[in-house]
């Protein structure tokens, strides 16, 4: 049983199920139907008894999704639901329980966990403890079926991958854009991974380390693969520009979201996604990314903007992302006194070099390596 909230809109929903269908084929898993039931629930049937926890894991993973769990389901008959309920505890052999029934209109729920509990004390080696159970078992009654569960397998929320369009994100494969693509992902947005790669100025672990923040991302998108951009010789518009040395970091940026912003008019998406936290670094003080954001043809979403490095690594923890946090070595292109605070000359001196070499932006796009993942 996967059960969802956010979700509303009958597109959503049926975003939703494919996405289920999409995770259950990638893995294998042999199933019978993936039906939409009332009271915002899907029900998968047909699965092996052996893989449902495995199964409720993996599906909880799907951005949509507030929860799942494996379910035996039997039909609206009160002695079957009572075998099957006793047949669940006598296998889990808890000290105490909680029953609680849930279901649509025309069932009166009080009365049925009152009658269930008393034949559960009659019946089971066990007692009702309302307060702190052993195990907490649910009798969920939808259309005519009954579904008895043991296990909730929290899920993370949000709404279908793809549902609010498709956005560019500046991936650099480290902890802070990796985890901004995944709160893109988590609010229903399509993304396409850029990849700027500085040439002799980056090294060879950060292409190593973006390639492994892709596989990582990849965990959590349902459709079949990811596209991305690879895009080499952005560099070369940064050393060759005559502008102060202490401006070349905003300008490297500004080209980074003018790329960006190509791509998303290719792909047709609606903005572009970084990484990039307030006060972080010298180009990302509040003064910089307003010039930088007014540099850029794309609206620049910023979901990680107002978190501490620490409240970044914790979040990416969890997800399985802090081994992006590595060091790879720093940008060669930086230099000694990056530019904190940028003025309103430094803005027109930055739009001058972006205008001037437009075409050049342009032809790298159009040479870039477009790939897939997994290949």
């Amino acid at each position: 049983m996967v059960r969802y909230g956010s979700v509303t809109t009958r597109f959503m929903i049926s975003r939703l199920r494919d996405s289920i269908v999409k995770v259950l084929n990638r893995n294998n898993y042999r199933y019978e139907n993936v039906d939409v039931v009332g009271g915002s629930r899907v029900i998968v049937s047909g699965l092996n008894s052996s893989v449902a926890e495995e199964v409720a894991d993996k599906l909880a993973k799907i951005f949509g999704v507030s929860s799942t769990s494996p379910a035996i389901m039997v039909d609206y008959d009160l002695s079957v639901i009572i075998d099957a309920l006793l047949e669940m505890i006598a296998h889990d052999r808890p000290k105490s329980i909680r029953l609680k029934v849930m279901g649509g209109p025309g069932y009166n729920r009080l009365f049925l966990e009152k009658l269930l509990a008393s034949i559960i004390i009659n019946e089971a080696k066990t007692y009702i403890d309302l307060r702190s159970p052993d195990k907490e078992y649910i009798i969920d009654i939808r259309q005519g079926k009954t579904f008895i569960i043991n296990k909730i397998y929290r899920g993370v929320g949000g709404l279908p991958y793809g549902v609010e369009g498709c956005l560019v994100v500046l991936l650099s494969g480290g902890v802070d854009s990796s985890l901004a693509a995944w709160y893109a992902l988590k609010r229903g947005t399509r993304i396409i991974p850029v990849f700027i790669d500085l040439g002799k100025y980056w090294s060879e672990q950060a292409r190593k380390r973006f390639y492994e923040s892709i596989s990582l991302i990849y965990e959590w998108v349902p459709w079949d693969k990811i596209k991305f951009y690879i895009v080499r010789g952005a560099e070369k518009i940064v050393e060759s520009a005559n502008i102060p040395a202490r401006l070349r970091c905003l300008l490297c940026k500004a080209n980074m979201y003018r790329i960006a912003s190509i791509i998303a008019d290719k792909e047709k998406c609606l903005g572009i996604v970084t990484g990039e936290a307030v006060g972080q670094v010298a180009s990302q003080t509040l003064r910089n990314l307003y010039i930088l954001s007014r540099l850029s043809p794309k609206p620049v979403y910023r979901p990680v903007a107002f978190m501490d490095k620490l409240e970044i690594i914790e979040q990416a923890r969890k997800l399985g992302f802090h081994i992006l946090s590595r060091d790879v070595g720093t940008c060669l292109l930086k230099p000694p006194h990056p530019e904190t605070s940028a003025s309103e000359k430094d803005y027109y001196i930055l739009k001058k070099v972006l205008q001037d070499t437009m075409d050049t932006a342009v032809k790298l796009v159009e040479q870039a390596n477009i790939k897939y993942y997994p290949t």
